[in-house]
């Protein structure tokens, strides 16, 4: 009997280590979350979190982004940014994950508010932040409740945080580019904030988005820059765009919407038309490093050749400038006045005309010469449709207009002209019209890009909507043609 019991025992002691060990092996990590939840992944990046803001612990939303080095105008991928929600009680700290590594970063012992005085023009006016940054628990703070802009260059270890106050600056805008028109934020949110103006009044021209009245955030001299701007399109904004073209006059109201982990949203609706404008009284000139007087470059500062336009037709300005010399390879605009807070056209505003057009291109809103040279320019403004029409020729040659029609088959290229006579704006000459049904156009290019003359309200008025019918003439033959671009009319006499 004691045998067996002993045999007993070892059995019964080895079914105990048996279960004991499938216990263990069942029991829980202890980094394993309770209730059996997958472990939280983090992806490898830099993160921002703080309890002064919506991320309170690592969230995409929080993820900082490559973002344009000002400079080079392309992404630099040490360069990173966040636009966040910052509350003024509370901070937040920046944190780098690459796989098992946390490594937390504050304020370095440099870091501090740029003093008013030692801010460059071009940076953001309304607080900034900048500085070195170092490993510690140590949090950045800021001193208003407030939408922030946060960058961070991996390579640099430099932090700057900027108070973002956005506005509309530019030609369209009631400011021009010498004043913003402000979007005050409607409240503050940790997630979302929209910054609003209503009753805008916007001209056709070109303007951008920009925060606290800066273009960039300076990390290092001529080296490193972060855009404090969007520009390209209303729907499609970019960091440091191209200006955003604007052609349809009015009241507006101006929103910008940033909500957390999105892209910005931009809605311009318009709630009330402008009277039609007057620019009787309105000088126009040039400015920019293209234009040369008596040998000398006139630069950005000085407007030259100033006038006020010639009127017809009650809306129609026509500004003439004669015999300008132009360098290739650099800008210019047409300015009112001598600073930038009145009318200014580039060439993204105009078409263009002349047989001199293709001399001239777009440079970032500027107009270029391609060639140095000598030109007759003129500029016409359509006050009811605010079209622009800017015609180049080479200085001392005529102006011509492109007669195009059934009579060579509608192509600009090949169309037979008509020149302007000794009287600005009056165009004269002959063409011979050819087949059973004449209809055509003039136009100021030789192509469809310019200018295009058709058949107005009634007989001998011309339109320059883009809807106007044809111009005909009664049957084939060679015709003697007057047209007047001043006051939009033409004539026809039959030669026998």
């Amino acid at each position: 009997m004691k045998k067996n019991l002993m045999k007993f025992s070892k059995v019964a002691w080895l079914v105990l280590m048996a279960l004991a060990i499938i216990s263990t092996s069942c029991k829980k990590d202890d980094d394993e979350p309770a209730g059996g939840d997958d472990p939280v992944i983090v992806l490898d990046g830099v993160y921002v979190k703080g309890d002064a803001t919506a991320l309170t612990d690592f969230d995409t939303k929080g993820q900082m982004k490559i973002t344009i080095n000002e400079v080079t105008n392309a992404d630099r991928a040490e360069l990173l940014e966040l636009y966040i929600a910052v509350k003024a009680t509370g901070g937040f700290n920046i944190v780098t994950v690459a796989g098992s590594s946390r490594i937390t970063y504050g304020p370095g012992d440099d870091f501090a508010v740029v003093p008013e005085a030692e801010l460059n023009g071009e940076e953001p006016q309304n607080g900034l932040q900048r500085g070195s940054v170092k490993e510690t628990d140590t949090k950045f703070t800021v001193p208003e409740d407030g939408l922030y802009h946060v960058v961070y260059d991996t390579e640099l270890q430099k932090v700057a945080i900027a108070k973002v106050d956005w506005g509309i600056i530019g030609a369209a805008t009631p400011g021009g580019w010498t004043s913003d028109s402000e979007l005050a934020p409607e409240g503050f949110d940790l997630n979302t904030i929209t910054f609003k103006a209503t009753d805008v009044t916007l001209v056709k021209g070109d303007f951008k988005f920009r925060y606290s009245k800066g273009w960039k955030i300076i990390l290092d001299t001529d080296v490193i820059k972060v855009n404090t701007n969007f520009g390209n399109t209303v729907d499609e904004l970019v960091p440091g765009g191209n200006n955003i073209i604007f052609d349809e006059r009015g009241i507006y109201t101006v929103s910008l919407v940033w909500t957390l982990g999105s892209d910005y949203v931009a809605t311009l609706t318009k709630t009330g038309d402008l009277e039609i404008s007057d620019y009787t009284n309105t000088e126009l000139g040039l400015v920019g490093n293209a234009i040369m007087v008596d040998g000398n470059v006139v630069g950005w500062n000085t407007t030259v050749m100033s006038s006020v336009p010639v009127v017809t037709d009650e809306t129609t300005y026509t500004w003439t400038y004669s015999n300008v010399e132009v360098l290739a390879d650099s800008g210019f605009k047409i300015r009112e006045g001598q600073d930038w807070s009145g009318k200014i056209i580039g060439f993204t505003e105009v078409e263009m005309g002349g047989t001199a057009a293709a001399d001239f291109v777009d440079d970032g809103g500027n107009f270029k010469p391609v060639n140095n040279g000598h030109y007759d320019m003129e500029l016409i403004i359509d006050a009811v449709t605010e079209k622009y029409t800017f015609n180049v020729n080479v200085a001392g040659s005529a102006a011509v207009l492109y007669v195009v029609g059934s009579h060579q088959n509608w192509d600009p290229s090949t169309a037979p002209t008509i020149e302007e006579s000794d009287q600005d704006g009056i165009f004269e000459g002959s063409v011979e019209f050819t087949g059973d049904d004449i209809q055509f156009k003039f136009t100021s290019l030789p192509s469809w890009d310019g200018t295009n003359y058709g058949a107005g309200n009634a007989d001998g008025e011309l339109s320059t909507d883009g809807a106007a019918g044809n111009l005909t003439l009664p049957a084939a033959g060679t015709y003697d043609l007057v047209v007047d671009i001043n006051n939009l009319t033409w004539e026809f006499t039959a030669q026998k």
